[in-house]
């Protein structure tokens, strides 16, 4: 067997490639390539063939440390449909070239897989290690079923999630907007700003995330879902659509309104929902944020906000772990200890 890798040069191409895997996110999408592209991070996209039969693709960029180099990261790829052990090989030698090709010192693969029998035993049997990193690009998130009625939904929130609902489904003075245009970027940009201030994590430079939401807002995928007080804007959900899937990427809310108690959270998820629905959508991610099973009810970074989603109803779903490719040994050992300390010292596992 000898598959064919074919880099894609048109967007409308590639999408038809990546909607026809069984499982795929807004990090497969052409928004996401042209954005890494638009702001010099080397990008690829690869459409895998068995001669004309369409197997799978590749999307990954060249990431950089600051202290170890470059590495190759396929962020929710690659993806196979059914790949064999012969043709996962071939993957591997196809990103093990690529990783050279840019000194990279390692490539990593995070394809959505909840779980690959032939997959694990092909890591297993190839030299690969499992990343030293927590759970991060929402591999393991709470995932809601749009194709469940809006009775049923609303019966899978908990109890205090459908009253808070009630509540501020009766307050006049809330008011939710629906926009998928750039009318509350500036808006969107202040709330992040406050909220990672107010919470204390490291995000994405605020800049950068903007450009990305503009490539999705061109291509239709951005929406926002915008809580006003008495016509002001104050908390806003921000959803990446994506073939039948919709994804909560962002979320922001001014400090001012958090202090003074407007809890908007259940209410923007619920109309979130019905956004998704509206849009004839199958699945609606909260993207990450959620703790490993293990770590539920215990002390961890992300306890708040996993209680929260999951509070929200849905199910957790846990995709295989990240897994690393060592191409420069020493170097990547080095890198291992040194991301291993640095996630736990954080509250988070490596482990999952």
């Amino acid at each position: 067997m000898s598959l064919i890798f074919k880099a894609i040069e048109s967007d409308k191409e590639w999408e038809s490639y990546v909607l026809q895997m069984p499982n795929y996110s807004f990090l497969n999408s052409s928004a996401r390539y042209e954005y890494n592209r638009s702001v010099g991070i080397k990008a690829f996209r690869i459409a895998v063939f068995d001669k004309e039969q369409l197997r799978g693709i590749i999307s990954c960029n060249i990431g950089t440390s600051k202290l170890f180099g470059n590495f190759l990261d396929c962020k929710h790829s690659p993806i196979l449909n059914n790949g064999t052990t012969d043709e996962w090989r071939e993957v591997m030698s196809f990103c093990k070239d690529l990783a050279k090709e840019n000194n990279c010192f390692m490539f990593r693969f995070s394809p959505l897989f909840e779980d690959d029998e032939i997959l694990k035993d092909f890591y297993k049997n190839n030299g690969f290690v499992l990343a030293p990193i927590h759970n991060v690009d929402a591999l393991i998130s709470q995932h809601i079923n749009l194709q469940r009625s809006e009775e049923e939904l609303n019966r899978d929130m908990n109890k205090t999630r459908r009253n808070l609902l009630r509540r501020s489904l009766e307050d006049d003075s809330i008011e939710i907007k629906i926009v998928d245009s750039d009318e509350f970027f500036d808006d969107f940009a202040r709330f992040h700003d406050e909220t990672v201030k107010f919470k204390g994590y490291v995000d994405k430079p605020t800049k950068l995330l903007v450009e990305e939401l503009k490539e999705q807002q061109k291509r239709g995928m951005c929406y926002m879902v915008v809580a006003l007080h008495n016509g002001k804007p104050f908390s806003i959900w921000q959803n990446s659509v994506y073939g039948k899937h919709m994804h909560l990427y962002q979320a922001g809310a001014s400090t001012k309104f958090r202090k003074d108690n407007f809890m908007v959270t259940t209410l923007l998820f619920w109309k979130s929902v019905l956004l998704g629905k509206e849009l004839g959508l199958e699945l609606y991610d909260l993207f990450g944020g959620v703790v490993p099973k293990e770590y539920e009810n215990k002390k961890h970074p992300w306890r708040g906000v996993g209680e929260f989603k999951r509070s929200l109803g849905g199910s957790k779903t846990t995709y295989m772990h990240s897994m690393d490719f060592p191409l420069c040994k020493m170097k990547y050992w080095v890198y291992y200890i040194y991301s291993t300390i640095r996630t736990r010292i954080k509250g988070h596992t490596t482990k999952w």
